[in-house]
This record gives structure tokens, C-alpha cells and sequence, in this order.
């Protein structure tokens, strides 16, 4: 079966494709306030941007109350709801748990901890929650009903500027932002779990999702610490948990077929190329196995092709640049993980 998309207008595709005028060559904050958008796009969904001082998190669940411990690390004020109360005292519980843990491994100190646990407090009503917030992210379940009747919710209590993002990891925010009066301000914002601790957010947004919207959600994110990728074109499960997809496949298929067990795959992935994994991706792997001088004759066209020319970190350095840089890192994580190789002396 073909994967659902939906391909974004004609002015939201351009703008993404321009060379160092968008967001994959954003790497600060000060790149995304520095840059002209009017010129690139040309949206006739408009929407105020306001500024974002409290946040308020829609479900007390996994993702929920990972997103308020990263918001109240970072200082702002969090309302959390949710309409089952045992969910919020298991958050907070979570929270308080997460928080302990970020001091015992010195990411914070105790007093900022206590801080940012008293930052969360907890609403009942959804209408009172989102109705004091600045920025509302939701993180319900998994369902197109469920969604549309929180954004609804959402949408009639919220301010008109505030914006309203979900943390769906696949479901299509055209489809969600239909049963909005404003639903230029409705956004996908997909984080990986735990959010307070994983970089990766995919920002996704609609057919009719602002340019403001994008901005202020990659804008965010980008203060969060988070490393955000606005998906260019609208499908069914974005990009990272498609290509997680495929691997699950394959790793099903290798259990099923009698060729390893269950222990033996993760084994397999996480002391083989998930450690490459954390330093570089699938593309840059194939340019280690095969140096520059190879890859020139390798038939490649159309946009990898355009990728690799346009891989900003591989621009200026030399093949043997770019391994030192690789096993310098790979020396770094092998550490942690105390699988790093020493030698041994005969005596």
C-alpha cells in the first residue's frame, strides 16, 4: 500500500528548497529571528506571533509529561491536563523521578530541580489550561477522533495567536486542523521519546498552517536545545519513524525466519551501526565506505545527489578530515559505553 501524502503548497515547497535561505542552514536561534522570510514565502494564512512565556500540555502521559519537564527546565511556567486524574499523579510522580535523576547525573543542580518541578502545575479544565498559555502542545492519544476533538476544544479556548501543536508521530495535521476556526495556527511538533532528553522534534506542518506558525515552532524548539527538521512534504508518519519502520520489518522478518532471536537483533543494531547512528546517518555512512574520490563515479543523480553537494558538514574537509572527526567521536561514545578497545602487552 502507497503511504498517504499530502504535498504542502507550491510557496511552502520553494521555500524550503532555497539554498541558505531556510531552515536547514539555520543552526541558532539569532539565524531564524536574522532571516527575512516575507521574501521566501507567500502565505495567505496569517497569523500574530506572540510571545511565548507559559506553556500548557494537553495528556499527562509518556510524551506529556516529558515535554513539561523539559519546558520547566528551561524556565517556563507549565499547565498539564489531563482528563484521567490518576495520569496526573503519576506525571507529577515521573516528573519529580526524571528531575532527580538529571541531578544525580549533574545535567542540573537540586535547586534548579526543585525549581522547575514547582513550575508545573496542574489544570483540570482544558479550557483553563490552554486558555493561559502561550504556546499548547498535545499529546493524546493516537487517533484522528481524539485529536479533533481536543484541537477543537483547544481552538475555542485558546487565544486566537497562540499556537497549537501536537506530538502526533504520524497522523496528518490537515486532516486534525480541519475542525478549527484558525487552523493556520495548528502545527505537528513530533518529539522523540523522552522528549526531555532525545534533540529530535519534526516540525510538520498542514495545508493550512502559517508560515509564522513554522517559525515560531522551529524558533522554540531551537531554545529548548532540541534539533528541529521541518518535514517538506506532509505524509503518514513523517521521517524518522518511517525509516524506524523499515527496520522493524526487517528485524521481524529476521526473528520469524529463524535466523536470530530478539536479544540477538537489538544486540546486533545497538553495538553495530546504532553507534554510528548517534554521530551520523545513513548517507554519510555511505561516504565513509566509500571515500570522495569513489563516489564521483557512483551513479547518482537527482536530489541525493544534490544532498551530498550541499552537505554542509562535509564542505571544505577532506575524506581523511572527515575520519579523524568520525573516530574521535565514535573514541567518545565507545567510552561511555565501555566498549572501546585497548591494547595488549606481552610480557
Amino acid at each position: 500500500m502507497k503511504p498517504v501524502t499530502r504535498p504542502l503548497p507550491y510557496f511552502f515547497i520553494f521555500s524550503l528548497s532555497i539554498d541558505k535561505a531556510c531552515f536547514e542552514n539555520i543552526s541558532t536561534a539569532e539565524d531564524v529571528i536574522n532571516t527575512d522570510f516575507s521574501i521566501i514565502f507567500r502565505n495567505r494564512y496569517m497569523l500574530k506571533e506572540r510571545k511565548i512565556k507559559k506553556i500548557a500540555c494537553i495528556g499527562a502521559g509518556i510524551i506529556g509529561h516529558s515535554w513539561a519537564i523539559l519546558f520547566a527546565m528551561k524556565g517556563y511556567p507549565v499547565y498539564i491536563h489531563d482528563i484521567n486524574e490518576e495520569s496526573i499523579k503519576s506525571a507529577f510522580l515521573r516528573i519529580k523521578a526524571a528531575l532527580n535523576l538529571c541531578v544525580e547525573k549533574k545535567l542540573i543542580e537540586e535547586r534548579d530541580a526543585k525549581e522547575a518541578y514547582n513550575r508545573v502545575k496542574a489544570k483540570s479544565d482544558i479550557s483553563k489550561a490552554v486558555s493561559d498559555a502561550d504556546y499548547v502542545v498535545e499529546s493524546t492519544l493516537e487517533n484522528y477522533d481524539v485529536k479533533k476533538k481536543i484541537f477543537r476544544e483547544m481552538d475555542k479556548a485558546a487565544p486566537e495567536e497562540v499556537i497549537l501543536a501536537s506530538s502526533s508521530s504520524g497522523l496528518l495535521m490537515s486532516i486534525i486542523q480541519k475542525v478549527t476556526k484558525k487552523p493556520e495556527r495548528c502545527i505537528v511538533a513530533h518529539p522523540f521519546n523522552p522528549p526531555h532528553l532525545i534533540p529530535l522534534v519534526e516540525i510538520v506542518p498542514g495545508e493550512c498552517t502559517s508560515e509564522t506558525t513554522v517559525r515560531q515552532t522551529f524558533l522554540l524548539m531551537k531554545r529548548l536545545g532540541k534539533v528541529p527538521i521541518v518535514v517538506r512534504k506532509e505524509v503518514s508518519g513523517y521521517l524518522a519513524n518511517r525509516l524506524q519502520r523499515g527496520i522493524m520489518q526487517q528485524a521481524n522478518d529476521i526473528v520469524n525466519s529463524g535466523i536470530a532471536n530478539v536479544e540477538d537483533v537489538d544486540r546486533a543494531l545497538s553495538t553495530g551501526p546504532g553507534i554510528r547512528w548517534a554521530i551520523y546517518g545513513k548517507y554519510l555512512q555511505d561516504y565513509f565506505n566509500t571515500p570522495s574520490h569513489l563516489m564521483r563515479h557512483q551513479r547518482m543523480s537527482g536530489l541525493v545527489a544534490k544532498g551530498y553537494e550541499e552537505y554542509s558538514l562535509l564542505k571544505g574537509k577532506s575524506f581523511d578530515e572527515m575520519v579523524r572527526w568520525r573516530d574521535s567521536k565514535l573514541i567518545d561514545i565507545l567510552r561511555v559505553l565501555g566498549h572501546l578497545p585497548r591494547s595488549e602487552t606481552k610480557k
